[in-house]
């Protein structure tokens, strides 16, 4: 498996979970540390320079091992099941400038669909999802000549009241019924909402596309309660063998927070695996 870091492209952020800090500084760390790859959370696709970023990840050996999205609603309020209709075309729009942008500068060309599916704004849930599953097929039509693959990230209760648990996100990708959708495990979302972070995996199974670490707490790997060689074991047991994101507070520095990160993990796919 491979380590990634969630980095948000902006100056500041309400996002806690991802690092917000000059970029030639994170790129230089991860690339120290023995990271392969960066995922960007960027909140407007089209006001990035991406020849330069295409340059700056190719210059430390990094790729882009996936694109967020969520800043696109925290940063501006725009959400692919938005009551307004006006909003949600705007949200589909940057959509399809996400996967430009990332079948332009990954191989991996994956898209997520976390934060900014929204929240269903007292609407039904039959409704919300229809909403979302309409939104979601638009940009797979539109965006077939790029063949990005969209995850969609069952994300705890808290934050949203769409798509929590790990069961009913399978069931909606099922209902989309494309190969182009896939699931984005997350170990933090998880312990909230499922009875077993562990046994999550093994249900998710062929529907895992990419997969996001943290602590029980939001910390770095190393830094709670998770057992990390279960969950790697889970992992190798279902045959995934991608990217590990780690998705953090920068606690108590983002530097702390990756070196810690990816010494837990390394240890434990060294050592074991």
């Amino acid at each position: 498996m491979k380590l990634s870091v969630v980095y948000a492209l902006v100056p500041k952020t309400k996002f806690k979970a991802a690092i917000v800090a000059p970029l030639e500084n994170v790129l230089k760390l991860a690339s120290e540390v023995g990271i392969n790859g960066i995922e960007l959370n960027i909140p407007n696709p089209f006001e990035v320079n991406v020849t330069e970023l295409e340059k700056k990840l190719s210059d430390y050996g990094l790729e882009l091992s996936a694109l967020s999205t969520g800043l696109s609603y925290v940063e501006y309020g725009y959400s692919l099941t938005h009551p307004s209709e006006e909003l949600r075309k705007k949200s589909i729009e940057f959509f399809v400038k996400y996967c430009e942008i990332a079948h332009r500068l990954s191989k991996y060309n994956r898209v997520v669909i976390g934060l900014a599916r929204g929240r269903s704004e007292g609407r039904s849930r039959e409704e919300v999802l229809n909403i979302l599953r309409s939104s979601i097929e638009e940009i797979l039509k539109r965006t077939n000549g790029y063949g990005t693959t969209l995850l969609v990230e069952p994300i705890n209760h808290y934050e949203t009241d769409i798509l929590n648990k790990l069961d009913e996100t399978i069931e909606f990708i099922k209902s989309i019924g494309s190969p182009r959708v896939k699931l984005l495990l997350d170990t933090y979302h998880s312990t909230i909402e499922e009875k077993s972070p562990y046994d999550a995996i093994a249900r998710a199974r062929e529907y895992i596309g990419y997969v996001h670490v943290a602590e029980n707490n939001r910390l770095a790997p190393g830094m709670g309660m998770l057992d990390w060689e279960r969950i790697i074991y889970r992992l190798i047991a279902v045959g995934y063998s991608d990217y590990l994101s780690i998705e953090c507070i920068p606690y108590p520095t983002y530097e702390e927070m990756v070196r810690t990160g990816v010494e837990t993990l390394r240890r434990v796919l060294e050592l074991r695996y």
